[in-house]
């Protein structure tokens, strides 16, 4: 039991909300297609997803965060899926250094209608780095199912990563990110069993306190031979 994570389809930077400063987003991730007996059983083809977070920043290199997750789910009726709780920081620097690092840690707690590893721990390194005028963010999620299908194969890795041109335009900054789903470390099978998906993505910079990005997953592989729609709205109090 592997599949991209349709609640929250987002790179973590190693940048955090500002000390003091609550952010609320809206997470919308619909899947449009899935071509093939794999890519179905594995993506949930038309299957729509709701996500509320909210973020704190609780010190000036550290937030919390919380998430309310709906989704219309196989019986056709659009319900609460779940909840998780996150702790996100950075690594201060005291110096200039060429790489910036953080990391995430997050524990989903779903209702099983919802999913089939209900009751996960995530543990996500990231790293960043600028090149000019391109923004790479690499991150690196390593998720401990602790119930459900395949718990006893022990530790999933995602990796997923991110190449942004920053302001093409002054309010705007296209990216190509990257999601995967590789597996268990232990077995992993092979390429095409496995999920990726690139994301062609834009980022729009209206306002300071907005946040607004969209983009279209277009899948590589037979178990994700398919596309999703992902969108974050968000805003800063």
């Amino acid at each position: 039991a592997f599949a991209i994570d349709f609640y929250e389809i987002q790179i973590y930077p190693t940048e955090t909300d500002p000390q003091y400063h609550l952010q609320v987003e809206l997470h919308s991730n619909s899947t449009t297609t899935a071509v093939g007996s794999e890519a179905k059983s594995q993506i949930d083809a038309h299957q729509i997803h709701e996500t509320i977070e909210t973020t704190y920043g609780l010190l000036p290199y550290l937030e919390i965060g919380q998430y309310f997750c709906t989704a219309k789910l196989d019986n056709g009726h659009y319900e609460y899926a779940g909840s998780r709780s996150k702790i996100h920081f950075g690594i201060p620097q005291t110096m200039d250094w060429p790489v910036s690092f953080g990391g995430n840690i997050e524990l989903d707690y779903m209702r099983r209608a919802a999913e089939d590893q209900p009751f996960t721990l995530e543990m996500r390194p990231i790293a960043e780095t600028h090149l000019g005028k391109f923004f790479l963010i690499v991150n690196l999620p390593f998720n401990k199912p602790f119930a459900g299908p395949g718990t006893h194969k022990g530790v999933v890795i995602s990796p997923q990563g991110l190449i942004e041109y920053e302001k093409l335009l002054p309010w705007l900054s296209p990216a190509v990110e990257y999601y995967g789903d590789m597996g268990a470390i232990r077995s992993l099978p092979g390429a095409q069993h496995q999920q990726h998906f690139i994301v062609p993505a834009l980022t729009f910079d209206f306002l300071d306190q907005l946040e607004l990005n969209v983009g279209v997953g277009i899948g590589l592989t037979r178990a994700s031979n398919g596309t999703f729609v992902k969108t974050i709205i968000g805003w800063t109090f």
